[in-house]
């Protein structure tokens, strides 16, 4: 039996590791979204992947509660005290942070009817909020493996130490590497903002010259001379 859920522990693991790196990917896509129907199309297969990353967390949870109670699991108890955290910080990010944003994005994009995509949802969509939870799933889900096969029992803090510190900066890094793109999103919103005013009087002047000329053909050759 505990063969069995060792197996189901890791199958779901490596399941959530799959659906939270594809839907981190799918997320930092978001921001290319083309026009309101495509991102409102994206921001759903989103949630789809959502619901999949959640179900495996939860899944490889159960698996790992699973042996916890019975007797002679204490080496099953001192890997599980390190695994379910770690699928618990997962499902929080995903859940508190990632899953309302994309909601906002979906709904708003929905409610657009084509119109252009107005600029908060833009933002939104390149939001790390939105795209880090994902991927910090997915290195908590490699943690949450090493955990399972290679970490010896009874753990010692220095044995983990090292490994979550990696996983902390990495998500550090993938914040700020997504919190920079939201800033160039602005810039260039910003910069194509103010070209577009700045292009806005030649067109009113070429219709200013146009009447012009038009009303100097209605006036009669003899009143021009």
């Amino acid at each position: 039996m505990h063969s069995f859920l060792y197996g189901a522990a890791a199958g779901f693991t490596l399941l959530l590791l799959a659906s939270a790196w594809t839907a981190g990917t799918k997320a930092s896509r978001l921001l290319y979204y083309g026009s309101a129907e495509r991102l409102a199309r994206r921001s759903r297969k989103l949630l789809s992947w959502t619901v999949l990353a959640s179900l495996s967390a939860i899944g490889a949870a159960a698996a790992v509660y699973g042996p916890a109670g019975s007797p002679g699991s204490a080496s099953w108890i001192d890997r599980a005290g390190l695994h379910l955290p770690m699928l618990a910080l997962a499902l929080a990010g995903i859940w508190l942070s990632a899953l309302p944003g994309v909601w906002r994005l979906w709904r708003g994009a929905m409610r657009l009817n084509g119109a252009a995509v107005p600029a908060n949802l833009a933002k939104l969509s390149a939001s790390p909020a939105i795209i880090v939870p994902y991927q910090a799933a997915a290195i908590g889900a490699c943690l949450s493996l090493y955990s399972l096969f290679d970490l010896p029992a009874p753990w010692s803090k220095s044995s983990v130490a090292a490994p979550a510190l990696v996983c902390l900066a990495l998500a550090a890094g993938l914040w700020l590497l997504h919190h920079r793109r939201v800033n160039r999103v602005a810039e260039a919103r910003s910069a194509a903002t103010l070209t577009f005013k700045k292009s806005e009087p030649v067109p009113a002047l070429l219709g200013m010259q146009r009447e012009s000329l038009q009303g100097h053909a209605d006036v009669p050759y003899e009143t021009a001379r």
